[in-house]
């Protein structure tokens, strides 16, 4: 992500029909379109953009208003890329949308093109939410080899432009994007993403308008444009694609008005820590005699510092429930969030930040965002960026985030969906800073299983699954939420040929614990009656690998480090010995990312199986990815190794 230009400043008011004129019109079409069969750059694509473009500028004819013209050219290659046709255009409050045009080519048998326009009553708008709307329609004729083709206008009073993707779910030969943007607005441009343009062209013209009893001005004319652009494949293990999809986005920083005055739009992170502060959260950081007439008196008497915050953090986490909102109104009251005992992300952790103040310990406020977002831009502050809100708590020297938002969260763990990057740490006395979110608790998983083969070839035996951090929450969720026999019916769908006859539990409810489950079961394969074979991972087969793109360009982000451990012990019945077990294994990514290790061994008639994943670290970088897939190729390959075994005669 880097920023492409800065603009002049300049005060003026233009006539933009020479602008205007730039804009790419309907009914460009050549038979050799329409007789493309495939994309040969990616023959995977169901469509291709052939071209698109769109063009800003101030329109003369509709009052100055700043008006996008949008030109579109697809050619349709599978029947998948038919959906295509349907086309939604959202826009805000007093925004319009006009001119919306619309044409299907497609050939004949003698190679003539026929056509088939878009009908204006076939144009449809709908309210979608609040100030939002969207306009709605579907060409028609459109099916394999087609080439649709259409346009359509946004007139907006608002000084905000739009961000322009070069890059989509499915390639395109030519994208371009063409403005004239008045000098007296400044706006921080960037280009996001991994792609490099093609045309980069930006420059102060002088002379471009003439304004009656005021003389010439100036303006920036843009010309922006990427050719043979990759679809973005989306995959696992990642961001919001907006952090990496190829865009241009534009973001104001001031305006000069005709007074020779400026606005200015973006803030130092000064201004934002006292908007903040005092506009934002009004206030609410300021409740900790009301939490401490809240808190149990004996809690406030814990001499420990860690129980006492522990103690405090329960408290909260038992009273609120969240009401699944994120970012709240303007206005923040948690004490009337307090005595309804429901409240947003922010209303029910700026509670326990509060009630922290109360029990004295030393807390901040951590802004952040979930990872549906794009991560929150550190060139200036946009207070947009975040939705979510942190606690973070130093306790004998040591750092905790807090999120009292779930039931299930042990002290030290935050919800999944905030692990977005660094966070914001609102220092209201020193000023805030960006610190990256380290959780206290591990994730880990230990699955031991003991079990015995019988004369019959069943298997039968214990297993006993251990679990700390993301995994034991995520089992918590599923105790809590569903009844024991639905529970234990899933797990048995998760598992072919395993019955559980009997399960317990231990430390359910001692979240600061790691889970203990605990399962008597029986396990019988068909593979090993008839071909006296048995896949040794029982549990925890890995049987999919993630990662299957030829080059990824954004980074796997797991969120947090993760171990997983599988021990299996199998006595073999009198009679019976190993006749082949796989081979051991050890594969280390690069960098110290981790590490998988499996071991077989076999005495008398008894196995052994040790294996372990260890992902050490919570991103890997684009070039670590193919030692990535290769590490998942080694897993796979060795979780579906057989152990054979046979029978002696006597």
């Amino acid at each position: 992500m880097k920023r492409l230009t800065a603009i002049i400043v300049f005060l003026c008011v233009t006539n933009a029909f020479a602008q205007k004129n730039k804009s790419t019109k309907i009914g460009n079409i050549t038979v050799e379109e329409l007789s493309m069969q495939r994309y040969e750059p990616d023959t995977t694509a169901n469509a291709v953009v052939v071209y698109e473009h769109a063009n800003y500028y101030l329109d003369e004819k509709r009052d100055y208003k700043k008006t996008t013209d949008f030109y579109f050219k697809i050619k349709i290659l599978k029947k998948e890329g038919v959906e295509k046709a349907t086309v939604s255009i959202p826009y805000y409050g007093d925004e319009k949308v006009h001119s919306v045009k619309g044409i299907t080519y497609n050939l004949t048998e003698n190679n003539n093109i026929l056509k088939n326009h878009l009908i204006e009553s076939e144009v449809y708008q709908k309210d979608v939410y609040g100030k939002w709307k969207e306009i709605t329609f579907t060409l028609s004729n459109v099916k394999e080899g087609s080439v649709i083709e259409y346009t359509y206008s946004v007139t907006s009073p608002y000084s905000k432009i739009d961000d322009w993707y070069f890059q989509a779910d499915i390639p395109k030969i030519k994208s371009d994007f063409t403005a004239s943007i008045l000098g007296n607005w400044k706006y921080n441009i960037r280009i996001v993403g991994f792609l490099k343009l093609t045309r980069n062209d930006s420059f102060a013209k002088k002379g471009c308008v003439y304004i009656p009893g005021l003389g010439e001005g100036a303006c920036l004319i843009l010309n922006y444009g990427i050719d043979n652009i990759p679809a973005f494949k989306e995959e696992e293990y990642m961001l919001s694609k907006e952090n990496f999809i190829s865009k241009l986005s534009f973001e104001l920083e001031s305006f000069h008005n005709p007074k020779g005055g400026v606005d200015r739009y973006t803030k130092t992170w000064k201004d934002a820590d006292k908007s903040l502060r005092y506009d934002f959260l009004d206030n609410q950081t300021s409740k900790k005699n009301f939490f401490k007439n809240q808190l149990p008196p004996a809690l406030l008497s814990i001499e420990d510092d860690l129980k006492r915050a522990k103690k405090a953090y329960r408290f909260i986490q038992h009273h609120f429930i969240w009401n699944e909102k994120y970012w709240p109104s303007k206005k923040v009251r948690i004490k009337e969030a307090f005595e309804d005992k429901t409240g947003t992300i922010f209303d029910i952790n700026l509670s326990l930040y509060n009630a922290l103040q109360a029990a004295q310990i030393e807390s901040y406020l951590v802004l952040t965002s979930t990872r549906n977002k794009a991560v929150p831009t550190k060139l200036h502050p946009i207070v947009d960026d975040f939705n979510y809100l942190l606690v973070k708590a130093v306790i004998n020297d040591k750092t905790y985030f807090l999120d009292a938002t779930h039931k299930q969260l042990p002290f030290g763990l935050v919800r999944y969906e905030s692990l977005n990057g660094d966070g914001r740490v609102l220092d209201f006395k020193k000023g805030s800073y960006w610190e990256p979110i380290e959780l206290k608790r591990k994730t880990f998983r230990n699955v031991r299983t003991q079990l015995l083969l019988d004369e019959d070839l069943t298997l039968s035996g214990e297993l006993t699954i251990s679990s700390d951090g993301f995994f034991a929450l995520h089992e918590r969720e599923k105790l809590s939420n569903v009844s024991r026999e639905s529970y234990l019916e899933d797990f048995e769908s998760e598992h072919s040929n395993l019955e559980v006859e009997d399960f317990k539990h231990e430390n359910l409810d001692e979240k600061d614990a790691p889970l203990h489950q605990k399962f008597s079961i029986i396990f019988d394969d068909v593979a090993l009656k008839t071909n006296l074979r048995i896949n040794p991972f029982l549990i925890e087969k890995v049987t999919k690998n993630p990662f299957k793109l030829n080059q990824r360009d954004y980074p796997v982000d797991y969120g947090y480090p993760r171990n997983i451990s599988y021990v299996l012990s199998l006595k073999l019945p009198e009679g019976y010995i190993v006749k082949k077990i796989p081979e051991n294994k050890a594969f280390a990514l690069p960098n110290k990312g981790g590490r998988f290790v499996a071991s077989f061994k076999s005495t008398n008639n008894s196995i052994s199986v040790y294996s372990k994943i260890s992902l050490n670290k919570r991103v890997f970088s684009s070039d670590e990815y193919h030692y990535l897939k290769e590490f998942y190729n080694q897993i796979i390959n060795t979780h579906n190794s057989f152990i054979e075994i046979e029978k002696v005669s006597r």
